[in-house]
């Protein structure tokens, strides 16, 4: 039986996520981005979408 001791026992406090499994859609705008990126300098071209990607990934505790 429930008891002030064992009441919050089964619910599960979440954890700070795997970074595989945040931010996926901005990881595959600047991927595709960073592959097919037509200029000379991709790096430049897509230092936007990289920018979103590290600061989605910063907002789950991540710094890359």
């Amino acid at each position: 039986p429930p008891t002030a001791a064992n009441l919050g026992a089964d619910v599960k406090t979440p954890g700070k996520p795997k970074p595989c499994c945040v931010c996926n859609e901005e990881k595959a705008k600047r991927d595709e981005c960073m592959l097919f990126s037509d200029a000379k300098n991709p790096q430049e071209d897509c230092a936007d979408l990289v920018t979103k990607y590290k600061l989605c990934m910063k907002g789950y505790g991540f710094e890359i």
